[in-house]
């Protein structure tokens, strides 16, 4: 899904995002919309990247979404301040957008 794609959903309030963390390192973010699923892609069709959680909130901010969730995958229950996985290996963390500014 290219930015404009998601800019219409945004917009239409058709759509949630979600920022995945993929190694500490590495911050995707996937597009939950009409029961499907789909990864923000760059102007080459390759996925974006963000270099931090915040750096994507931020750029979601920027298109006008004011929440998103951090998605964590880990398959033990080591990560503090989160209850013991019950189901799901998936850490879900709720991330409130209003507060970030996008970089001009």
């Amino acid at each position: 899904m290219l930015q404009k794609e998601l800019e219409s959903l945004i917009s239409e309030g058709a759509c949630q995002c979600e920022i995945l963390a993929n190694e500490g390192i590495i911050y995707l973010v996937r597009v939950v919309f009409g029961g499907k699923t789909a990864l923000l892609k760059d102007k080459k069709g390759t996925n974006q990247v963000f270099k931090s959680a915040t750096a994507a909130g931020t750029f979601l901010a920027g298109l006008g979404l004011e929440q998103a969730t951090v998605v964590h995958q880990c398959a033990y229950d080591e990560v503090i301040g989160h209850e013991a996985i019950q189901g799901s290996p998936d850490l879900r963390t709720g991330m409130q957008l209003s507060g970030l500014k996008p970089l001009v």
